[in-house]
């Protein structure tokens, strides 16, 4: 892994305390670990797919939050130094690529890891010029050649094939990918190794770009910055498509494609499908207090959302996170994502 790799919250259930967490001190602290009032938790930075969460965890909780990407997240978290504008102490971070487990806090801090929610990578798009019967459906086939930059018109023979018909005369595609370290940008190079390399998808569609929070886009491809930025180039350009998480997609309210799974059904991205995909992952408990999800990159369940990870959480061992993890494990199906173990 690379080192440095809406509906708003209204209501948190009649009683807050039962989210409520302290903490502070605790005995034999040195002088440079910190204490926090009872439901401030600092102040974090990383994965933008956790910012609608995070938005709606402010009514019960006190916090910042950088939603600068997960690569640069795990810089400021490591390191101990908040990124530009969020004040300091750095007490916990948000990253969508889990950490190998070797990476040191400076200092020498212990950290734990777990994951929090699931998440959903859409592949959304702007309706403009489009017509889409009953959805936009993409096929394996479809969605790797237009990642990798070799199904360039919406009228390629794939899409329509996919569609039953032509759904544009001539439109051409316009990717909008992440031009910073992004976990969505690890899930989705992961899937699209994966699945981009099996029997059915041309060669001019096979992935060779990479896995990691960065990877080698075609040139043609719009970059933006964070889950935010990916939406709204979407929406400013017609026969635009681009990846990000389902939870900014809502917010955005932009449209998604169903994507042909590994068992042969068009799905649509909810926390449903999404969870379906998380429960045919494997939970792996590795260093001293981590754990991660892995063989994700293609899901086999019939009803499973073929493009979906899990973020992950990370805090330091001295500081008791236990009641705002449980929060935001208890919001997420009302915002978009999916349920981990």
């Amino acid at each position: 892994m690379a080192f440095y790799r809406d509906r708003q919250l209204t209501h948190l259930a009649s009683s807050v305390s039962v989210f409520a967490m302290t903490i502070g001190l605790v005995v034999g602290q040195s002088a440079t670990q910190i204490s926090l009032a009872a439901t401030s938790i600092g102040n974090g930075a990383g994965a933008s797919t956790v910012g609608a969460l995070f938005a709606a965890l402010k009514s019960s909780f006190t916090f910042t939050y950088t939603a600068n990407g997960s690569g640069a997240g795990l810089k400021s978290f490591f390191t101990q130094t908040p990124p530009t504008g969020t004040p300091s102490p750095i007490t916990f971070a948000d990253s969508d690529d889990p950490v190998a487990g070797t990476e040191k806090v400076t200092g020498g801090r212990g950290y734990v890891q777990v994951p929090l929610v699931g998440v959903g990578i859409t592949l959304a798009f702007n309706t403009n010029g489009l017509t889409v019967p009953a959805g936009l459906k993409l096929s394996r086939a479809s969605y790797c050649g237009i990642l990798n930059g070799s199904i360039k018109n919406w009228n390629d023979k794939s899409i329509s094939a996919d569609n039953g018909r032509q759904i544009a005369l001539n439109l051409p595609i316009k990717v909008v990918r992440r031009a910073d370290s992004s976990g969505s940008t690890f899930i989705l190079s992961s899937h699209l190794n994966t699945v981009c390399k099996t029997p059915g998808v041309p060669a001019a569609n096979v992935w060779n770009r990479g896995v990691g929070t960065t990877v080698s886009w075609p040139s043609t491809f719009i970059g933006a910055t964070g889950g935010g930025g990916v939406a709204t180039a979407i929406t400013s350009n017609n026969g635009a498509i681009g990846y990000v998480d389902n939870a900014t997609r809502l917010t955005k309210k932009l449209p998604a494609a169903l994507l042909l799974n590994k068992a042969g059904k068009y799905i649509a991205v909810s926390p449903a499908s999404i969870t379906a995909a998380i429960k045919d992952g494997t939970v792996v408990t590795y260093g001293t207090k981590l754990t991660r999800i892995d063989n994700l990159t293609d899901p086999k369940s019939a009803s499973a959302y073929p493009i979906s990870g899990a973020t992950y959480f990370l805090y330091y061992s001295d500081l008791d996170f236990k009641g705002f993890i449980t929060a935001a494990k208890a919001l997420a199906p009302s915002l978009g994502y999916g349920s981990v173990p």
